[in-house]
Formats: structure tokens, C-alpha cells, sequence
């Protein structure tokens, strides 16, 4: 899940866009969270095929229409998948039925589609797939996975170019997602290919705002806890925590807050007092 960033847009591209060497990418709508209303699919391989489909996303007969009109004259060697989430997902099965080819993915999330897609092969750390390498970086989603190709990373839900990116602790892990960013800005790639938005060209630079706004956000649960003294409820975090943050976007920021504060619970550094419902140093 992306956060909504005011005065942000979505505005992709039309049609099939190269973006680097051997990678296209088409945008086509999703219901997905604002302000993106896309996801990118991105079509890894020669000009001619075959390629991988990578989050043929969109679950609306007109967008997968537009996928099938530029895949037509192109085989296909397999779906990927990098990671279970709707709007990477959506269209998955329907193109892998028309198609004939499996639907590939990491283990968590072939668990997590289970009954709703079937994955018939499993990507492992480190597996080289389509001329991929394919890396797991978990914390937005267990089962997250990048495809790296040289200089590009497609990077799914771990960046965005357009809003930000969303932990929610009934799914995600913070540490997790802060381990994975520190992994994939210590990698080779430099230009990140983000689900929602352009390609980001000076990619470590983006990793590394990233994991600074995370640390900032972090710092201020430790200060607020700390003035807390006896403790305090998650509504009075939340609004010290993002007093820098439109009221409009509390919930989505609350489950951020929540991310972070498990956290600190899992390192010590904060306690839950499930009973009075109050966080605490």
C-alpha cells in the first residue's frame, strides 16, 4: 500500500515505453490506493520476445484488453509476481490462462494467493529467472520480490514514484522493510523501476531519503514515548508523531505509527500495555 501524498499525481505514460535495455514498461489502471491509479506492468526480454510479464496487475477487461493488443504478436515465457497484493496481481491468472505459461513467485507469496491464484513456480533469493536476478526483500510484503537486470532494479512495492510506500503491521514488518532497503541500496543497481510512477534514475539516493524519513519518523515515537512518561494511547502518537501530517491521512498513518512501534516493542525499546492500552519506554 502507497500513502497519499497531496498535490502528487499519476499521469503514466501511454503505450509501451522502454526504460532500459531490454525492459518495457505499460501503466494500466488498478484499484489501487491514491494518488497512483496504475500499475506498471513491465515486460522484461528482446523487442521480439520472448519476455516475462512482470504484475500484469489490472483486473478490468478493458486494461487487460490493451496488455493482450501489445503482447499478441510476443511469446511469453512466464508471469512474475512481486508480491501478492491486488493491484500487482489482478490480472495475472486471466493472462497466464490465455497464454498457456506459469505464474511465478516466492514461496510467501504463492502462500498468500493460495485459493485466489496458483503459482506454479516458486522464485528463491538469488534465483536467475528471464535474464533476472531475482532478489527477496521483505517488509512491505512477506514475499516480496525485485527483478535486477544490470544497472535496473524492478523494484514492485519497495519504492514508489509516485506517493510512498505503506507498512501495515497486519502484514508487513518494519525491520524487515528497513533491512531491504539497506540491502538493495548496497546492490549494483542504480535506477529503480517502481509499481506506481517513473522510473527513479539516481536510485540509491531515493533508498537512502527513504530510510532517513523512516528513521525520523522512528525518532519522533522514541521522543513522544519518552514525554509520555506513564504512557500514552496510539491516538495521542498519532498526533504528535504526525502532527506534520494532514489529519485527512491519520488512519493510513496509523498503521505506519503501529508498524513502528512493533518494532521498538520487538527491540525493546517500547512496551504495550494491552490492558490500559497505553505504549510506554
Amino acid at each position: 500500500m502507497r500513502k497519499l501524498i497531496p498535490g502528487a499525481d499519476d499521469a503514466p505514460a501511454l503505450g509501451l515505453v522502454q526504460v532500459a535495455p531490454r525492459i518495457r514498461v505499460l501503466a494500466l489502471r488498478t484499484p489501487t490506493l491514491p494518488p497512483a491509479a496504475h500499475t506498471n506492468v513491465y515486460l522484461v526480454g528482446p523487442s521480439q520476445g520472448p519476455v516475462a510479464v512482470v504484475d500484469p496487475g489490472s483486473p478490468y477487461p478493458d486494461q487487460q484488453a490493451i496488455l493482450d493488443t501489445i503482447l499478441a504478436e510476443l511469446p511469453i515465457s512466464r508471469v512474475l509476481l512481486t508480491h501478492h497484493h491486488g493491484d500487482h496481481v489482478g490480472g495475472a491468472a486471466a493472462l497466464a490462462a490465455h497464454r498457456g505459461v506459469p505464474i511465478a513467485a516466492h514461496p510467501a507469496t504463492a502462500r498468500r494467493l493460495d485459493d485466489i491464484i496458483e503459482v506454479t513456480e516458486l522464485i528463491e533469493d538469488g534465483d536467475e529467472i528471464d535474464g533476472t536476478i531475482a532478489v527477496h526483500t521483505p517488509g512491505h510484503a512477506e514475499g516480496h520480490l525485485c527483478f535486477e537486470i544490470d544497472d535496473a532494479s524492478i523494484a514492485g512495492d519497495m519504492v514508489a514514484g509516485v506517493g510512498t510506500i505503506l507498512i501495515d503491521p497486519s502484514e508487513g514488518d518494519m525491520a524487515l522493510y528497513l533491512a531491504s532497503l539497506e540491502r538493495m541500496r548496497a546492490r549494483t543497481p542504480t535506477t529503480l523501476l517502481p509499481a506506481h510512477g517513473p522510473p527513479i534514475r539516481d536510485g540509491h539516493a531515493k533508498l537512502t531519503e527513504y530510510l532517513a524519513h523512516r528513521r525520523m519518523r522512528e525518532q519522533r515515537v522514541l521522543d513522544a514515548l519518552v514525554a509520555a512518561g506513564a504512557g500514552a494511547t496510539t491516538d495521542v502518537l498519532l498526533s504528535v508523531v504526525y502532527a506534520d501530517t494532514p489529519r485527512m491521512l491519520w488512519p493510513l498513518a496509523e498503521r505506519s505509527l503501529l508498524a513502528h512501534l512493533a518494532k521498538l516493542v520487538h527491540e525493546d525499546h517500547a512496551r504495550y500495555d494491552a490492558a490500559g492500552g497505553r505504549w510506554s519506554r
